[in-house]
């Protein structure tokens, strides 16, 4: 490098680094274009932790596809508010809907003209249970077998003892998929001629409690206690506590939420049933992308469960629970 050269080389440099830092930035690239709209309709309100993880599914799934996602779901249990928001959803016209079945008689009627409009429909979380001729014609369900899972709490307490007694506390009466899960409880029950029967304990936790308390004092030999949610969970928890029954009764649930985990772990409840209900949310999306993409479904209904979680593995799944997957 010649003298002049090196003497000037310092300034050419400080003027390339000054017209670099006045050029114009490089416009940041644009958000995929969002091909589709989806929505998912559920029984079940945004505040209830187990929906919360369904939403946490579809909304990861719809940072993957180049989709809208849109949760609709009643703040309290409500079959008319269910019904409103379904018909609210196929009114904006969507690409495909996702929607629990929980009273199949009724949905059919809006379901039905959903789909005679184009829309494709899957069910999730809860099937219609009715004959393939007589049921909604969704493409297919993603979900749990409920009965199965009733069933299989039925054959785990069993496998610790025979119960003189037992009841299935239901917080949603008239939910098919509760109702299916009490039902497989009832008839795995009944196999060994224990005394079984369905109790009705609402969604309010505090009425719960003092329902709860009435029956087994009507019943003072019930030694056997399933619920079906965490919203059965928490209150059957507090009274076994409160009334020194803990190990004294058999209790399991179904799906997880951070009180669920910790009763398992102080053995107040012997397992809950998990679905994966995070891969209800996110496979809805997933599917119903690739339906309208690429005309891509299914064979067969894709089940998420029933599996247990219990005191062996429940370490496994609680870092998983407070990041909201399961």
């Amino acid at each position: 490098m010649s003298r002049a050269i090196r003497r000037w080389f310092p300034i050419f440099l400080i003027l390339g680094l000054l017209l670099g830092a006045c050029a114009p930035a490089t416009p940041a690239p644009a958000p995929p274009k969002k091909e589709f709209t989806f929505y998912i309709v559920s029984h079940g309100g945004p505040a209830d932790p187990f929906w919360g993880v369904v939403m946490r599914g579809m909304n990861d799934a719809a940072k993957v596809y180049p989709v809208e996602a849109k949760y609709f779901g009643p703040e309290k249990f409500s079959i008319q508010e269910l019904v409103n928001l379904l018909n609210s959803a196929i009114a904006a016209k969507p690409d495909g809907l996702a929607v629990t079945i929980t009273d199949p008689k009724a949905l059919d009627e809006p379901l039905r003209r959903a789909i005679q409009q184009g829309i494709p429909v899957v069910a999730i979380n809860v099937a219609d249970p009715r004959p393939e001729g007589e049921r909604i014609p969704y493409m297919f369900y993603i979900g749990m077998d409920e009965y199965l899972g009733g069933l299989r709490a039925a054959q785990r307490m069993l496998a610790v003892r025979t119960p003189k007694r037992a009841v299935c506390a239901i917080h949603e009466v008239g939910h098919v998929g509760l109702e299916a899960r009490c039902q497989g409880f009832l008839d795995g029950m009944k196999e060994k001629n224990v005394p079984v029967e369905k109790l009705d304990i609402g969604t309010d936790p505090t009425k719960a409690v003092e329902t709860l308390k009435a029956y087994f004092t009507r019943n003072p030999d019930t030694d056997a206690l399933l619920t079906l949610g965490p919203l059965g969970t928490d209150p059957a928890v507090k009274f076994l506590k409160e009334n020194n029954l803990v190990g004294k009764v058999l209790h399991g649930t179904f799906d997880l939420h951070p009180g669920t985990l910790s009763a398992i772990k102080e053995g107040v409840t012997l397992f809950a049933i998990d679905q994966q209900q995070y891969l209800q949310g996110y496979m809805a999306i997933t599917w119903l992308y690739l339906y309208k993409k690429y005309g891509l479904r299914p064979a067969n209904d894709v089940l998420t469960g029933p599996g247990f979680v219990d005191k062996d593995n429940v370490g496994l799944v609680e870092e998983l629970i407070k990041q909201g997957i399961r």
